[in-house]
């Protein structure tokens, strides 16, 4: 097959169009249907506003008459005692409390690698949404593991609340775990 030089082709020129009407009649129809839209819609505006002026004037007229037809409430008898708001005064209610103990520290694993690049490239991770962690060797039964940890955390709640401000910067997978 013969290779083709495109770079020195002439351009071709589209032909000319000599057929086509320059100029387009006037849209009568469309203007006349615009222009009743636009009259529509001003008269509807001006009806709303001549029938809330009508509104906002019988309005209180009919509160006035409303007002002087209700009756006033009854006095309350005087024959019946409420003796519960005594006894709910002097009432006393025991509450068993007890005092639940943190079963100690926690810690927080949020990753594991098998090279310690990663895991100090991780750890710079959560350096970076502003705490500080460790990396642990780990001897498994598939080799050595590296693992990213946080803590130790006094309640699982602010281990909990630290997981959640790491999910914030992105840093997902933590998993909290007592400390042994």
């Amino acid at each position: 097959m013969k290779n083709k030089d495109y770079v020195s082709q002439k351009k071709r020129q589209k032909p000319v169009k000599h057929d086509v009407p320059k100029g387009r009649p006037f849209p009568v129809v469309k203007m006349l249907l615009v222009a009743a839209l636009i009259a529509g819609f001003v008269g509807g505006l001006l009806y709303i506003k001549s029938d809330s002026s009508d509104f906002q004037e019988t309005q209180p007229q009919v509160h006035k008459k409303q007002t002087q037809k209700s009756k006033p409430l009854p006095p309350p008898p005087e024959d019946e005692e409420w003796s519960f708001i005594e006894e709910l005064e002097n009432k006393n209610v025991e509450v068993e409390s007890e005092e639940l103990k943190d079963r100690g520290p926690y810690k927080m694993q949020c990753a594991s690698f098998r090279s310690q690049s990663d895991a100090e490239g991780f750890k710079a991770q959560i350096a970076f949404a502003g705490y500080e962690s460790q990396v642990i060797p780990s001897q498994g039964t598939s080799g050595m593991w590296y693992k990213v940890v946080l803590g130790p955390f006094e309640r699982k709640r602010d281990a909990e609340k630290t997981r959640h401000i790491l999910k914030r910067n992105d840093i997902t997978g933590c998993q909290i775990w007592l400390w042994r």
